[in-house]
C-alpha cells in the first residue's frame, strides 16, 4: 500500500467530529462525588485511628453534656458514672467503640464504591451517573446514623460534608448540560 492509499482523504466531508466540550457542571459532578467519598474515608480513618480512646472520650462527652440521654440527673458527670458502674464502664466503652467502628466500616465501603463510580463516570455515560446516584443515596444511610447520634464532632462534621456533597452530586448527575455531554460523547463513539 502506498502512502497515497493509506493517507486519510482530504476534504470537508471527511473531517472528524469536533470533540465534545466538557461542561463545568460535569467537572463539578466529579468533584462533589469525589468529595463525598473522600470525606467519608477521612471520617472512617479518624474512627479507626481513634479506637478505644475516641470511644471513651465520646462517652464522657455525652454523659457530661447530656446526662438526661442516659436518664441521669443534671450534675451527674462521667467520672461519677464510671465510679458507680465499675466494670460495666469498660463494657460501655467497648460497645461504643464497636458502634463507631461498624458505622465507619459502612461509610468506608460505600466511599470506595463512590470513588469507583466517580472514576467510571469520566465519559458521563448514563449507567455511570445511575451508579453515582445509587451509591450516593445508599451512602447517606450511615451518614444519617452518624449525624443523628452523639458522634465525635470531627466525624459528624465530615458526615455533614458527605451528605451535602452526595446530594449535590445526585442533582448534578441529571442536569441537562451533563446529560447532553454524555450523549455527545456517546455519539462520538
Amino acid at each position: 500500500m502506498s502512502y497515497s492509499q493509506a493517507a486519510p482523504p482530504v476534504g470537508d466531508q471527511h473531517r472528524a467530529a469536533p470533540r465534545a466540550r466538557r461542561p463545568g457542571l460535569f467537572l463539578a459532578l466529579l468533584l462533589t462525588s469525589a468529595l463525598a467519598a473522600l470525606s467519608g474515608v477521612f471520617g472512617a480513618v479518624l474512627v479507626f485511628a481513634g479506637g478505644k480512646d475516641m470511644a471513651e472520650t465520646n462517652v464522657k462527652d455525652v454523659i457530661d453534656d447530656h446526662p438526661d440521654v442516659l436518664g441521669l440527673g443534671s450534675g451527674f458527670t462521667a467520672a461519677d458514672f464510671k465510679q458507680v458502674t465499675g466494670p460495666m464502664w469498660d463494657e460501655l466503652i467497648s460497645d461504643r467503640q464497636d458502634t463507631l467502628t461498624a458505622r465507619a466500616t459502612m461509610v468506608a465501603i460505600f466511599a470506595v464504591f463512590a470513588l469507583i463510580a466517580t472514576l467510571l463516570a469520566r465519559k458521563a455515560a448514563t449507567w455511570s451517573r445511575v451508579l453515582i446516584t445509587l451509591t450516593a443515596l445508599v451512602s447517606l444511610i450511615p451518614h444519617f446514623l452518624i449525624v443523628g447520634d452523639y458522634e465525635p464532632a470531627s466525624v459528624t462534621a465530615l458526615s455533614y460534608l458527605a451528605i451535602v456533597a452526595s446530594a449535590l452530586a445526585v442533582v448534578l448527575c441529571w442536569l441537562p448540560a451533563v446529560s447532553r455531554y454524555g450523549r455527545e460523547v456517546k455519539a462520538r463513539g
